[in-house]
C-alpha cells in the first residue's frame, strides 16, 4: 500500500525503491486584516480562512532504488504544468478535500559523481491548498492596488479619442419620428 500520493507520484517502499516523504510540514493560518482606530486598540476584521500550505522533502538517492536527476525533472514538469492534484497520505486526502498545487521546488546537499551523474539530492516541495482557480484581473489588482477599474471577461477597452470630433456630432444624431410628432403637438 502506498504511503501518499500526488498526481502520478507513488510514495512507498518496495524490495527494489525506497521512495518516501519526510520533514512533512502542514500550515493552516486564518486571514485577517488588522484596522486603525484613533486613540484605541485597532480592530480584527476576519476575512475568513487562508489557504493551507504544505511542505516536503524528500530523500533521493540512487542506492535507494530512484534516479534523483529523472525525479528532480519530473517535479519540475509537474510544477511547471500548473495542476492540482489531491495528496492522499494514506487512504484519505490531506486537507479538507481540496486539490494541492506545487508552487516551489529546491534542491539540495546534491552528491554528483565524476561524470556528472547526481547520486543523490534533498528535495524540498512546497505545495498551496487549490481550491478554484483565480483570474489574472483578482490578482493584478491585489498586486498593484485598486485603480478604480472594472473588469469584465470579454469586454475590451476601446478608445475612441480623435475619431469623433464635435463637427460629426450632427452626423451620428438618433432620428425618431415619434418624438417629432409629439414636439409638433406639444408646442416644443
Amino acid at each position: 500500500m502506498p504511503i501518499a500520493v500526488f498526481g502520478s507520484k507513488v510514495f512507498e517502499i518496495t524490495d527494489s525503491k525506497l521512495y518516501t516523504l519526510g520533514d512533512m510540514q502542514y500550515g493552516t493560518t486564518l486571514d485577517t486584516e488588522k484596522q486603525d482606530a484613533q486613540g484605541k486598540k485597532p480592530s480584527t476584521y476576519n476575512k475568513g480562512p487562508a489557504l493551507n500550505t504544505l511542505g516536503i522533502t524528500l530523500k533521493l538517492n540512487v542506492s535507494f532504488g530512484v534516479n534523483p536527476r529523472r525525479e528532480m525533472e519530473e517535479w519540475e514538469r509537474i510544477k511547471d504544468t500548473g495542476v492540482a492534484y489531491p495528496f492522499i497520505l494514506g487512504r484519505s486526502p490531506l486537507g479538507l478535500g481540496n486539490k494541492w498545487l506545487l508552487v516551489d521546488l529546491q534542491a539540495s546537499n546534491l552528491v554528483i559523481d565524476n561524470g556528472g551523474n547526481v547520486l543523490a539530492a534533498d528535495l524540498q516541495l512546497k505545495f498551496d491548498e487549490y481550491v478554484r482557480p483565480g483570474t489574472a484581473a483578482a490578482s493584478a489588482s491585489k498586486a498593484g492596488g485598486s485603480k478604480g477599474t472594472v473588469s469584465v471577461p470579454g469586454l475590451a477597452f476601446a478608445d475612441y479619442g480623435g475619431v469623433y470630433g464635435p463637427e460629426d456630432k450632427s452626423n451620428y444624431k438618433r432620428e425618431n419620428p415619434e418624438m417629432d410628432h409629439w414636439s409638433k403637438i406639444t408646442g416644443g
